[in-house]
């Protein structure tokens, strides 16, 4: 699992600190204790120095030369493994404050990795409801299409009908410019029947004034022949009978 892993890469990672200044440890322990040997043997060569002679015997000038030449290296040795120590004393200082740093820095990183693990569950659970919004928009696109599939059959259908309409549209057209045109045909023929009643009625209607005139002129002149009468009474006859058959 992911925090076992973690557990155990922190422990690894602790082990290999704990043991990176392993070999600079064990040099200081036995720069330590050669310095201890070199300050024991100091000693015994100071105290060799400084005991008296034995009875009898004399101080040789050579001797005391060579013995302060070996206290004098015994001095430098003892300086130089000193300079040593505080070197590695303040190397460990450094390897100490270096270790805090590093110890920071692995504090931050863990907090990072934290975050980033937190951040990294939230973008998982945002990619599983991407999932599922993507699944879901899926199976409505399915839909769609077998809707869009059933429109498409109806729009076929619907198309067909109405080219059946059209024709049928187009037929009725044609047999509506026929019964037009018959019918514009009657209606002049009967318009010419009109005419020639109109034509008819005025000529009745201009026999009928003459009938009139004549009566007229008849009654004012008095004594008109017995032929005028009669001819004045035959076209008002005949005007009648027009207007009855009529």
């Amino acid at each position: 699992m992911a925090w076992q892993e973690t557990i155990r890469t922190s422990l690894v990672a602790r082990d290999a600190r704990d043991h990176q200044h392993a070999p600079m440890i064990a040099h200081c322990a036995r720069l330590a204790h050669h310095c201890l040997d070199l300050k024991q043997r100091n000693s015994l060569l100071l105290d060799a120095t400084r005991s008296p002679g034995a009875p009898g015997s004399s101080r040789d000038p050579k001797s005391d030369a060579l013995r302060t030449a070996l206290i004098t290296s015994l001095e430098a040795q003892l300086a130089q493994a000193r300079a040593d120590l505080s070197e590695q004393y303040r190397l460990q200082s450094a390897n100490a404050q270096r270790l805090l740093a590093l110890s920071d820095s692995l504090r931050d990183a863990q907090d990072r990795a934290r975050d980033e693990r937190d951040e990294l569950r939230q973008l998982r659970a945002e990619v599983d409801g991407l999932r599922e919004r993507a699944k879901w928009h899926k199976e409505i696109v399915h839909e769609k299409e077998k809707q869009l599939v059933i429109l498409q059959d109806e729009h076929t259908s619907l198309s067909l009908e109405l080219s059946q309409l059209e024709l049928q549209n187009d037929h009725l057209k044609t047999d509506n410019a026929s019964l037009l045109a018959r019918w514009l045909e009657a209606k002049a023929h009967e318009a010419d029947r009109m005419n020639e009643a109109n034509l008819f009625m005025d000529e009745a209607k201009r026999l009928r004034r003459e009938v009139q005139e004549a009566q007229r002129a008849a009654a004012a002149a008095v004594g008109v022949g017995v032929t005028t009468g009669e001819s004045a009474k035959g076209k008002e006859k005949a005007l009648e009978e027009a207007l009855a058959g009529e």
